[in-house]
């Protein structure tokens, strides 16, 4: 035998992975010069696989937050072919790459690098990656798919109706207004031509207003369990749950190429989420909210039994008075006591005993921070003070851990 293959085996397996990827290539759409936001690329990509192009658009917004987004859009307006201007010449889909792509790619090298470098951004480039191959896998094959990323326009069916065409009908008799010459004659009994009619509207699609109306319930829904059991769910949850339905709405709308108004309700409910983070309330030992809030939080424990571990309020004042509090050492009571307060927007005054020794960790992002007659202002300030008070060390040190985002911080004795 003159070759090294062994009898009735076949050719070696090809992997169905370099497969997917091959056909991904070759397949590639091109970029459109309608319909397109910046460079065409969420275009590109939701006509090649008939998906709602506004779901695109939210993906690579999103993959940017979390970090693959913007290298991965580089990449596609660097390999994904411009389609050119209408009428012009067809655009090269193979061959030297130019000059702009090159420096694309080298561009979207360099800002995915610190994915390379952070597990977490690793880890949502992997899945995004992952996405799009599923998507090709699900989609990639659809009939009329590729012929439209390949012209970079919808195909559009042949349909018969009105206007589809007609077999010849002979006829005789005096030609028409429109046949002078006579040279029709099989088409004089058709009626005059008219203006074309216009087409029918499309029917308007419900999922708008069946996905905002189930947000709605799911968002009462969970704001009545959390007036009915403090403390079980954060008030963030209410315009979260409204914004988990709202989003699955966007999906379902994505294929069936309906919902688009849902995008800026979703965007608005981001919003509300993202500011009702703060002010998530949790009841602390003395019967008031202290792990966020609006409004003022006073407290003015008698015994250092009664002094909480924290304090804080998402947007307001947080005010202490521990003037009252016995410090003397004792065989009993020994060691320093603690507390820590906190505001995201406000400010926090809190009063020490005249001579308590104080060590105070003080930090405003911007704002004044006053500590026993110190002051610092601006931004990203902190301050450390230790000071045994005027009659010198002894009894019991209060440690204080006092932040305000933006604000004031302010210890005073007395």
């Amino acid at each position: 035998m003159n070759s090294t293959q062994l009898p009735g085996s076949g050719p070696p397996p090809r992997s169905p992975a370099r497969d997917t990827l091959r056909d991904m290539w070759d397949s590639r759409p091109l970029r459109p010069r309608d319909d397109r936001k910046l460079a065409g690329v969420a275009a590109a990509i939701a006509r090649r696989y008939e998906i709602d192009p506004t779901l695109v658009r939210v993906g690579f917004v999103v993959a940017t937050i979390v970090g693959p987004g913007l290298p991965l859009y580089l990449a596609g307006c660097a390999v994904l072919p411009d389609a050119g201007r209408p009428g012009g010449p067809p655009p090269q889909r193979s061959g030297p790459s130019s000059a702009l792509s090159v420096t694309l790619l080298v561009l979207a090298a360099l800002l995915a690098v610190p994915l390379v470098l952070e597990a977490d951004r690793l880890i949502a480039a992997v899945v995004t990656v992952a996405l799009l191959v599923l998507l090709h896998l699900a989609r990639g094959n659809r009939p009329g798919a590729r012929e439209a990323a390949a012209s970079a326009t919808p195909l559009v069916p042949w349909t018969t109706g009105p206007h589809a065409p007609t077999a010849p009908v002979a006829t005789t008799g005096t030609p028409p207004a429109w046949d002078p010459l006579g040279v029709a004659p099989f088409a004089w009994d058709l009626p005059e031509p008219g203006p074309e009619p216009a087409p029918p509207p499309a029917p308007r699609s419900a999922l708008t207003p069946v996905t905002l109306a189930v947000a709605l319930v799911v968002a009462g829904m969970v704001g009545g369990v959390v007036l009915a059991a403090p403390g079980a769910l954060p008030p963030s949850a209410v315009p979260g749950a409204a914004l988990a339905v709202v989003g699955i709405g966007l999906v379902v709308g994505a294929f069936r190429r309906a919902g688009r108004w849902l995008a800026p309700f979703s965007v608005l409910l981001a919003l509300v989420t993202a500011v009702s983070i703060p002010f998530n309330d949790a009841v602390g030992p003395d019967g008031w909210a202290v792990r966020g809030g609006i409004g003022e939080a006073v407290a003015a424990p008698a015994t250092v039994a009664e002094l909480a571990p924290e304090y804080r309020r998402g947007t307001g004042s947080v005010e202490l008075d521990l003037t009252r509090l016995d410090l003397t050492a004792t065989p009993q009571a020994a060691g320093p006591v603690r507390t820590r307060a906190e505001v995201g927007v406000g400010s926090v005054l809190v009063r020490v005993p005249p001579g308590a020794d104080l060590d105070v960790r003080g930090s405003v992002g911007t704002g004044d921070l006053t500590v026993d007659g110190q002051t610092r202002s601006g931004q990203d300030v902190d301050l450390t003070v230790a000071d045994p008070g005027p009659d010198g060390p002894g009894g019991r040190v209060l440690e204080l851990d006092l932040r305000a985002e933006l604000g004031t911080v302010e210890v005073v004795r007395g």
